[in-house]
């Protein structure tokens, strides 16, 4: 009868391991949308209160319209930009190809000043310029890379856009569920860690939401920024360009990839001194922002060190893709946080 009743244990303990990894299997292509959502919901969280209070407490249309707030925010722009990229894209090769039938202009004097690489990139930029069909017999090697980037690129892209609908989805049935959820979650972390766990739920939601604030708000800046730059210096596009910068500020640098081809736009085109501020301007008053508004936006609710935020930040890139800028420092502020709290505990 001992030997039955031990049989059905471990049958129920192995049904129990299947049922978990039967679960994950099944959530596990969407388990990158459902991190993302529930990022989003924590990180807009207020903002969903405040239109549930507007509305008189009526859940579902608050969470809808939250949600497609989001979407308002981000992912219209984004598929805005994408498909105007996609329409220029026949321009560009138009003047791509204008440029190698054309041929160069003979290089600036400076260019042969510049120390190690300027001499020998000089003589080169003579001799394309004296014969166009050199220099697309020297960058054909290079379009079969550049073509199949631009396809895993593209790939990726559309990928990404489907996973942020997800996100945005669960995100609106975590606003509906969220208290429960939260609920459930505080009491799950009192019974495994009491006060100590309670307070970690805290740390993490507080992480979570300042690191996006800082991304976000980081974002709206240099867009803004940029905006400005390409508006005084006469560069077209300016929307266009702005809402690019907006998305590639997310990463370090990023809004790097727009101003400098537009100052050497600039450049090519005569307007030397244009170009010139639009350099200065990008590399200063846009990038020197990334320093000050990121680290201000994200120390304001984060309980640790801004150091060990930023170090979180990196390294969780590296280890985890773009979901790790929010995986990275929680758990760097959450090990910190539990640290404090032994060391405290320590010294009674």
């Amino acid at each position: 009868m001992e030997h039955s009743r031990e049989y059905e244990r471990y049958m129920v303990a192995a049904a129990l391991v299947l049922l978990v990894v039967g679960c994950y299997l099944v959530v596990r292509p969407f388990l990158t949308a459902f991190l993302w959502g529930g990022i989003l919901a924590v990180s807009t969280w207020g903002i969903y209160v405040r239109v549930l209070r507007l509305l008189g407490r009526r859940r579902a249309l608050a969470a809808a319209l939250t949600g497609l707030g989001l979407a308002a925010i981000f992912l219209i722009p984004l598929t805005a930009l994408s498909l105007t990229l996609a329409g220029q894209w026949p321009v560009l090769i138009e003047r791509a190809a204008a440029l190698f039938s054309g041929g160069l202009i003979h290089p600036p004097r400076w260019l042969a000043g510049v120390p190690l690489v300027g001499e020998s990139a000089s003589t080169y930029w003579d001799t394309v310029a004296a014969d166009p069909k050199r220099l697309a017999e020297d960058l054909r090697p290079m379009l079969k890379p550049v073509e199949s980037f631009l396809l895993a690129f593209f790939t990726g892209f559309g990928a990404g856009i489907l996973e942020f609908v997800l996100a945005l989805l669960f995100a609106s049935f975590l606003y509906l569920w969220g208290e429960e959820a939260g609920a459930a979650v505080n009491q799950i972390a009192g019974h495994l860690g009491g006060d100590t766990g309670r307070r970690q739920v805290a740390v993490v939601e507080s992480t979570v939401r300042g690191v996006f604030n800082g991304v976000v708000g980081t974002a709206v800046v240099q867009a803004i920024l940029a905006m400005i730059g390409f508006w005084l210096s006469g560069v077209p596009g300016v929307f266009l360009l702005g809402a690019g910068s907006f998305f590639l500020s997310v990463a370090p640098a990023g809004p790097a990839l727009l101003w400098l081809p537009a100052a050497g736009w600039l450049y090519v085109n005569g307007a030397t001194g244009w170009a010139i501020f639009l350099a200065i301007w990008g590399a200063v008053v846009v990038s020197g922002s990334d320093n000050l508004v990121r680290p201000y936006l994200i120390g304001k609710g984060v309980q640790a060190p801004l150091a060990l935020v930023f170090l979180g930040g990196i390294g969780g890139i590296l280890a985890f893709g773009f979901l790790g800028l929010f995986i990275g420092p929680t758990l760097l502020v959450v090990a910190y946080n539990l640290f404090q709290d032994w060391m405290a505990r320590s010294r009674m």
